[in-house]
C-alpha cells in the first residue's frame, strides 16, 4: 500500500469502497549534464528519495474527480476530452497524460484520485514529471494498458511538451522512472540508452539547498535557451556544412574555436556550454567508476560557472549558494534543473554537514532575507506500482 499517507487521504476525499490503486514515482536530482538533454546530448541524473505518490479508484460514469493535497484543490472533468483548455495549474499535467492515454484508444470510464507528495514544488526537482509518471504508472494499471518503460516515459514527456507547453527534454521523465537505488543513470538522450553509475561515494552527502526563489519554466527563458540551442545548431550546419551536424551534440569545440569572432555571440556561448558540459559529463562518469570525490566537485563547480557566464541562467541567491558552499568545504556545488531560481546540490563531507546547513541557512538570511530550506537526498528506485 501507499507510502505517504494517499490511501488514507482517499477515505478522507471520497469515503469508503474498494480499495484504490495507487503508484508512485520519485523526483531528481541531475547531477551533472543541464541543458543537454533537448541538444540529443549527455545528461547524469538520479532519482531521489522524495516522491509523488497518486491512488485512483475507477468511476462507473465518466467524470473524473482529482484532489491534490499540495494545493487543497479538487479538480473535475468529463472524459473523453473535448478541447481542454490550459490552466496554467497542477491539473495541466493530469490533462495532458489523459490525452495522450486517449490516443491509445477511448478511456472507458472515469475515475477518483488523491495526489500527495513531498517532492518540493518549483525547486528544479522536476515535482512535473514526478506526477506525470505516477498518474501514468497508475493509470495504465487502473485501465489494464500495456504501458510501460521507454513507451510509457515518452509519454509523459509528450503530455508535458504538447498539452502543458514546456518544451523540456526527456531526463526528468526518464529519470523518474528508471532510477535506482545508490545509482546514478549515464543517459545518452539520442539513442535513449543507459547504464547505472555508482554514486555512493563514502563519508559524502548531496544536500539540495533552495533558494525559496520559484521560477515557472514554461514561461522563464529556458524555451529562449532551447530556441537558441537550435538556432546555433543550424548556424553550425550551415558553417560545416560536410559535418552532419543535427543538433549542438555533433559540434566540436575546435569548430567553435574556429568560428569565435563570426558566430553570433550569443549563439556562440549557448552552443560553447552544451558542447563543454557534454563533456563534462563524461568526464564526471570516469570520476564516478573511479571514486574520485574531489574530481566529481571540481566538475560540478565548473559546470555552474558556465550555466552563469555562458548560459546565463543562475541568479545571484544561486550564486552566493554555491560560492558560499565552496568557500567553506564543499567539495563541489552547481545550480540544478532548468535555473532562473531554484535550487542547488552541494556535495559536503558528511562530518559536519549538520553545522554546515545552519551556517549556510544563516549566511543566505543575513544576504538576501530568505529562508533556505535544505534537504539530504540519495539516489532512490524509480517508479513503482505500490498496490494490486
Amino acid at each position: 500500500m501507499g507510502q505517504l499517507g494517499t490511501a488514507r487521504l482517499f477515505r478522507e476525499v471520497f469515503g469508503a469502497g474498494p480499495e484504490p490503486v495507487i503508484s508512485w514515482a520519485p523526483g531528481r536530482v541531475n547531477l551533472i549534464g543541464e541543458h543537454t538533454d533537448y541538444n540529443e546530448g549527455y545528461v547524469l541524473p538520479f532519482a531521489v528519495d522524495r516522491y509523488t505518490e497518486v491512488a485512483l479508484r475507477p468511476r462507473r460514469d465518466g467524470k473524473v474527480l482529482a484532489y491534490a493535497a499540495a494545493f487543497d484543490r479538487l479538480f473535475s472533468c468529463e472524459l473523453p476530452l473535448r478541447e481542454p483548455e490550459r490552466k496554467g495549474e497542477w491539473s495541466d499535467y493530469l490533462v495532458g497524460v489523459l490525452l495522450e492515454l486517449s490516443k491509445r484508444g477511448e478511456l472507458p470510464h472515469g475515475f477518483e484520485a488523491t495526489i500527495i507528495g513531498n517532492v518540493p514544488l518549483g525547486a528544479g526537482l522536476s515535482s512535473s514529471a514526478s506526477l506525470e509518471v505516477a498518474l501514468a504508472v497508475g493509470l495504465s494499471r487502473l485501465y489494464g494498458l500495456e504501458l510501460e518503460g521507454l513507451e510509457l516515459v515518452e509519454l509523459c514527456q509528450r503530455a508535458e511538451s504538447g498539452f502543458v507547453g514546456m518544451p523540456c527534454g526527456i531526463m526528468d521523465q526518464y529519470a523518474s522512472y528508471f532510477g535506482e537505488p545508490g545509482k546514478a543513470l549515464f543517459l545518452d538522450t539520442r539513442t535513449l540508452r543507459h547504464r547505472p553509475v555508482p554514486l555512493e561515494l563514502p563519508g559524502v552527502s548531496f544536500l539540495i539547498v533552495d533558494s525559496g526563489v520559484r521560477r515557472a519554466l514554461a514561461g522563464s527563458g529556458y524555451a529562449e535557451r532551447r530556441r537558441e540551442c537550435e538556432e546555433a545548431a543550424l548556424w553550425l550546419a550551415r558553417r560545416f556544412p560536410g559535418r552532419g551536424i543535427r543538433s549542438l551534440r555533433d559540434v566540436e569545440r575546435g569548430m567553435l574555436d574556429e568560428v569565435r569572432d563570426e558566430m553570433p555571440e550569443i549563439l556562440w556561448k549557448r552552443a560553447a556550454h552544451v558542447v563543454e558540459e557534454n563533456d563534462r559529463v563524461l568526464k564526471a562518469v570516469e570520476a564516478l567508476d573511479g571514486g574520485d570525490v574531489q574530481g566529481v566537485g571540481k566538475l560540478l563547480t565548473a559546470s555552474h560557472g558556465l550555466l552563469r557566464d555562458l548560459f546565463q541562467v543562475s541568479t545571484p541567491e544561486l550564486d552566493f549558494l554555491v560560492e558560499w558552499g565552496l568557500e567553506h568545504g564543499a567539495f563541489g556545488a552547481r545550480l540544478v534543473g532548468g535555473g532562473f531560481g531554484g535550487v542547488t546540490l552541494h556535495l559536503v563531507p558528511r562530518e559536519g554537514k549538520e553545522a554546515y546547513v545552519q551556517d549556510l541557512k544563516r549566511a543566505y538570511r543575513a544576504r538576501f532575507g530568505l529562508t533556505a530550506s535544505v534537504l539530504e537526498v540519495r539516489p532512490a528506485p524509480g517508479a513503482a506500482h505500490l498496490s494490486a
